[in-house]
């Protein structure tokens, strides 16, 4: 639930990644059409003002188309995932990637990161974005279109077999929900960054199912998305089409029309170069970073209350970017103390 993104620049860089990537594809199936492993390819460092180890405070210095009916028309439906029902310990915080491929726990009720791991999967590409399973597995998708998952509490690469650029698809944001509320089994939905819209990944056969482009207002938007124990699905929108720049709005989206269900504007949040977000305790958590900002080029943490539409910055200049954030359905939907 996350990206690492920025002004016109890097959209350009990002469509020319697609396009290599998608040469790269070619070239690999006309080998080997039936090897679906992820792919590897040089990409940017690791480090650039990442913490190390332990818990940091969060203030100061020191401180991430194929073709199918939508849902409830008498389309295609998503399958259960198949993830465990159980919910193991600590899986009930925010996680968060940052852009040097660092995988920390983030703890809403005390504003603190834990540095749990590296996540350097898919031969040193950076972190596009990050959901997190009801089981405790980080799914990863990185700058080649590639899709590896990692356990949170022992971080370690795990290849998912899925096949990058499926329907056309490099780069998108994702989001676990449960199927109905309160159920153990659910969706891992996405939304291609390229504007192409919502769908999701058939954890079975690690098949890319995609809807088309959002409806309404939404339509050609690019978006984070989180999800829900009692099956809600939010996204955290750019502030303009197909671009990075501008206020961004949080948005919950009708899996079944594709469209707006409601929208929290957001006018003094611009998602910059690297924006995630998540649900925890009935509030929203949002990750912004401006990389270009010399003052400032490091995540910003703000909370967003949906019931009053107030904001709040948790944390500033914490030391690194966020660019990839999930929560499990193992996470509250309201505050714990309620």
């Amino acid at each position: 639930m996350g990206v690492s993104r920025g002004n016109a620049l890097v959209k350009t860089q990002r469509v020319l990644l697609s396009v290599f990537v998608a040469l790269g594809a070619m070239a690999s199936n006309a080998c080997a059409a039936h090897h679906h492993s992820a792919g590897f390819e040089p990409g940017d460092d690791a480090g650039e003002g990442g913490a190390s180890e332990g818990v940091l405070p969060t203030g100061g210095q020191a401180m991430g188309s194929g073709e199918a009916g939508a849902f409830g028309e008498g389309g295609a439906t998503a399958p259960d995932s198949g993830i465990s029902a159980e919910c193991p310990s600590g899986n009930d915080l925010v996680f968060v990637a940052t852009e040097e491929r660092r995988l920390y726990s983030f703890d809403p009720k005390t504003a603190t990161f834990t540095l749990l791991g590296l996540v350097d999967c898919a031969g040193g590409q950076y972190v596009n974005s990050m959901a997190i399973d009801r089981a405790g597995n980080a799914w990863i998708n990185y700058g080649d279109g590639s899709l590896w998952k990692s356990p949170t509490q022992n971080p370690t690469c795990v290849s998912t077999g899925f096949l990058p650029l499926q329907s056309g698809v490099s780069l998108f944001g994702m989001g676990f929900t449960a199927k109905t509320s309160g159920a153990t089994t659910e969706t891992l939905y996405i939304d291609d960054l390229a504007g192409g819209g919502l769908g999701y990944i058939d954890l079975s056969s690690m098949s890319l199912l995609r809807f088309g482009p959002f409806a309404g207002d939404l339509v050609n938007r690019d978006c984070e998305l989180t999800g829900t124990a009692d099956a809600r699905l939010f996204g955290f929108f750019a502030g303009s089409y197909l671009g990075d720049g501008g206020a961004a709005s949080v948005t919950q989206i009708d899996p079944s029309s594709e469209g707006a269900m409601k929208t929290w504007p957001l006018p003094t949040i611009d998602t910059g170069s690297d924006w995630a977000f998540a649900f925890w305790g009935g509030d929203f958590y949002l990750f912004t970073a401006d990389k270009y900002n010399e003052n400032d080029p490091f995540t910003t943490v703000t909370k967003l209350d949906p019931s009053t539409g107030d904001v709040t910055v948790m944390a500033q200049n914490i030391g690194f970017r966020v660019v990839g954030a999930g929560v499990s359905t193992c996470a509250p939907t309201v505050a714990p103390n309620q």
